[in-house]
């Protein structure tokens, strides 16, 4: 079967990821001899002709905010539009490389210094695109691309709203995925920076601690659980978590973001970061040195008289002056015992208390 050619030009070789909106396919464009990705617009045949105008809109949107935004290293590059067989197909830079949920599925979770470098990539393209009025909506493991030069991009801005752009609606469908939208997206469809932030937090969750911060049984109680529930303690994250908790916290005024956002995971970066709040251990170096330092009676040197009192036949050395000396030794054994199995439960009760907050 001979590969489809499309406007003439780019040439179609293999699909290389599937959406809810349509197929990216690797091609080759014939003119400028390099390979390219192309993004092909889904398009039911039994759409009606209002809602077919409705994805051309929404396509061409795409890619005029891309369009917009490409000058960063971190947003991928729209190099052309076309429609062909009345559906739109847009021509992107072809990116190397893998997909955030894929690395974490085949590798498992990654570092906490890894994925702060990664959330300030990312944060970096989010700023970038906020400056020029544009809001993703869909930030999640999915829509990242992580490059074998260590650079993370940021991809699909399908659901992007501009400020310049018509507000257009994504018929039948929720903007956003289950887990990934921020609270007052699912409350009151507020479209706003604050809200990316939000969806950021949850991915950087995701790639830290290998999971969902608000898995659950199925994708409508996963949806709905950031107006409930705070996301799940990280168990991974060392000196991401307080940034990761400043991120998903639900109210927008009191969220991590801007310069202080990119410090905070700047720090964790450089490894000047607090590693972890939680305590892990007590100090019973007191305890232990008394036990440790209580000599008891004094050793005889080789050869030396035995005290007269412990000599003479019938006497016990108990009755004696050493009596005390054993006493304490007895009593600063057993407190030292008893601290040193007291020491890790009240660790772990304090360690779960800070945690649970």
């Amino acid at each position: 079967m001979a590969p489809r050619i499309l406007a003439d030009r780019y040439r179609l070789i293999a699909p290389i990821g599937h959406g809810g909106m349509g197929t990216v396919w690797r091609a080759a464009d014939g003119l400028l001899h390099r390979e390219v990705a192309i993004k092909e617009m889904r398009a039911s045949p039994e759409l009606d002709p209002e809602k077919r105008e409705e994805l051309l809109a929404r396509t061409m949107r795409e890619a005029r905010i891309c369009a917009a935004l490409s000058t960063h290293p971190g947003i991928v590059t729209i190099h052309d539009v076309i429609q062909e067989d009345e559906r739109p197909w847009i021509v992107m830079e072809l990116v190397s490389g893998r997909g955030l949920d894929r690395v974490v599925a085949e590798e498992g979770p990654l570092p906490p210094r890894r994925t702060a470098e990664i959330g300030r990539q990312l944060f970096a393209a989010l700023d970038t695109a906020h400056r020029h009025g544009v809001v993703h909506r869909d930030v999640k493991p999915a829509n990242v691309m992580l490059l074998p030069d260590g650079r993370a991009m940021l991809s699909d801005f399908g659901i992007a709203v501009s400020d310049s752009e018509d507000k257009l609606t994504l018929t039948g469908r929720l903007p956003g995925s289950p887990g990934y939208v921020a609270p007052e997206r699912l409350r009151h469809g507020v479209r706003s920076p604050a809200a990316d932030v939000w969806s950021l937090g949850a991915t950087l969750y995701f790639a830290v601690e290998g999971r969902s911060a608000f898995e659950r049984a199925t994708n409508a109680s996963r949806l709905t659980a950031p107006l409930e529930d705070p996301p799940d303690p990280p168990q991974r994250a060392g000196a991401l978590r307080p940034v990761l908790n400043g991120m998903l916290q639900p109210d927008p005024d009191h969220r991590l973001g801007d310069g202080d956002l990119d410090s905070a995971l700047e720090r964790v970066v450089n490894g000047s970061g607090t590693e972890d709040l939680t305590p892990t251990q007590l100090d019973v170096s007191g305890a232990l040195a008394e036990v440790g330092t209580n000599p008891g009676p004094a050793r005889r040197p080789s050869g030396a008289a035995m005290p007269a009192a412990m000599a003479q036949p019938g006497l016990s050395s108990a009755a004696g002056p050493g009596r005390l000396g054993w006493t304490r030794l007895v009593v600063s054994v057993v407190i030292g015992v008893v601290t040193l199995i007291l020491a890790p439960l009240l660790v772990e009760f304090l360690a779960s208390m800070l945690i649970g907050k």
